[in-house]
C-alpha cells in the first residue's frame, strides 16, 4: 500500500511540477465550490422519484387475522382465522383460499366462489381484526431496526420515523447516509431520494406498502480526514456545504507550528488525486473564498518549518490510505466523540 501511494505521490509531484501555470511553485489555489473546478463535478445521482403514488386497496398478507361475516338466511361469522405463509385463508368446508396480496373484495369473492355448492346464496364480508402482516422492515442505521406496522397513510418519512430516525453520534450528528438509503419494494428499488422525502417532497415520500424494505447504511463514504497541524487530527462526518474553516475548527484548530497560509485539499481517488492549495489567512482577511469542501476531502495543514509544497506533500505520503481505511474503521466506532483523534 505505502509503495503504491509513494508511486501516486511521485507521479503526481512530476505531474505538477510541469503543469501550465504552476511555475513548479504547488498547485492550483482551491476553488470556492467543488462544481467550479473543471478537473472534479459532483455528479448528480439524485433518483428521479414517482410520478404517481396512487393509494392502494387493503390487501392481505402473512399473518392477518380476519372475521368472516356470513350473510344468507341468517347472519354467522366466522372468527379467528389467519392468512397463513403460502398466502392461504383457512375456511371451514371450503378449505384453502389463496388471499395473498388480493384486495379485500376479491378475497370475499374467492370465498363466496368456494361457499357456493354449500350455500347458493350467502354473500362474505372480510373484516381485518389484527393487521398483524401490514408491516414494512427498516434495517441499518437508523434508531431500531426491525419490523414496523403500516398504518393507512403511512409514507417514507413516517415510517423513517417509527424507526427511531436516522442515527446519530453524541456530537449530534448523523451516522446514516441518507443519499444511499433505499426503499425496495417486490426485490427492486423504488427511484427516490430518502433524503427528499424527509423534506416532504410527495415524489420521493411515497406510501408505504406491505412488504417493503427500507435500508439505510452508515456513514461510510460521506468523509472528510483532517491531518496535520490541528489540536485534533480526525475523521468528519461530510455536511451538505461544510467549508475549510469549518472543518479546521471542528479538528481543533491549526497550532502553533501550523503553516496557515499553506493548507493542502486532496480530492478524488488516491490514484489520480487532485491537489489544492488553501491560506487560512487569506480567507480569514476576506481575501480569498472559504472553499467548500467535497465529500472524501483530505486536508492537510503542513508545519511552518516545511520549506515548500513538495516537503508538504512528502510529509502526507504515508498518509494517503488514511480517508479508505477510516471509511471501513469507523462502523466498528460508536460515535465521532468515543472515537478519540
Amino acid at each position: 500500500m505505502r509503495r503504491s501511494n509513494a508511486l501516486s505521490l511521485a507521479a503526481l509531484l512530476a505531474a505538477l511540477a510541469v503543469a501550465p501555470g504552476c511555475g513548479g511553485g504547488g498547485p492550483p489555489r482551491a476553488p470556492a465550490y467543488p462544481g467550479a473546478d473543471d478537473g472534479f463535478r459532483v455528479v448528480d445521482a439524485t433518483p428521479t422519484g414517482l410520478d404517481a403514488d396512487p393509494p392502494q386497496p387493503l390487501t392481505l398478507y402473512p399473518g392477518d387475522r380476519v372475521t368472516l361475516r356470513l350473510e344468507s338466511v341468517e347472519v354467522s361469522y366466522v372468527e379467528g382465522l389467519s392468512v397463513d405463509e403460502r398466502g392461504m385463508l383457512h375456511v371451514p368446508l371450503v378449505g384453502d383460499v389463496e388471499v395473498l396480496g388480493v384486495p379485500l373484495t376479491q378475497a370475499e369473492a374467492r370465498i363466496e366462489e368456494g361457499m357456493r355448492p354449500f350455500n347458493r346464496t350467502v354473500r362474505v364480508t372480510v373484516i381485518v381484526t389484527e393487521p398483524v402482516g401490514q408491516q414494512a422492515t427498516v434495517l441499518g442505521a437508523v434508531g431500531a431496526q426491525g419490523r414496523v406496522q403500516i398504518t393507512p397513510g403511512m409514507r417514507v418519512a413516517d415510517l423513517l420515523a417509527a424507526a427511531g430516525g436516522p442515527s446519530r453520534g453524541e456530537d449530534g450528528t448523523f451516522l446514516s447516509d441518507l443519499d444511499l438509503a433505499r426503499l425496495v419494494r417486490g426485490g427492486s428499488g423504488v427511484p427516490i431520494s430518502v433524503r427528499i422525502a424527509l423534506t416532504g417532497d410527495p415524489r420521493h415520500n411515497i406510501r408505504i406498502r406491505p412488504g417493503d424494505h427500507l435500508y439505510v447504511p452508515p456513514q461510510r463514504t460521506g468523509l472528510i480526514s483532517v491531518l496535520g497541524q490541528v489540536a485534533s487530527a480526525r475523521v468528519l462526518h461530510f455536511q451538505e456545504g461544510i467549508r475549510l474553516s469549518q472543518a479546521l475548527a471542528m479538528a481543533g484548530g491549526t497550532t502553533r507550528d501550523a503553516n496557515n497560509g499553506d493548507i493542502l485539499i486532496m480530492r478524488g481517488p488516491s490514484d489520480r488525486p487532485a491537489v489544492y492549495r488553501a491560506a487560512l489567512d487569506h480567507i480569514v482577511a476576506g481575501e480569498h473564498p472559504d472553499p467548500v469542501l467535497a465529500p472524501g476531502d483530505i486536508v492537510y495543514v503542513g508545519s511552518s518549518a516545511l520549506a515548500d509544497f513538495r516537503d508538504g506533500m512528502n510529509a502526507m505520503s504515508g498518509l494517503f490510505g488514511l480517508a479508505a481505511a477510516a471509511s471501513i474503521l469507523f462502523v466498528a466506532l460508536p460515535s465521532p466523540a468515543t472515537a478519540g483523534p
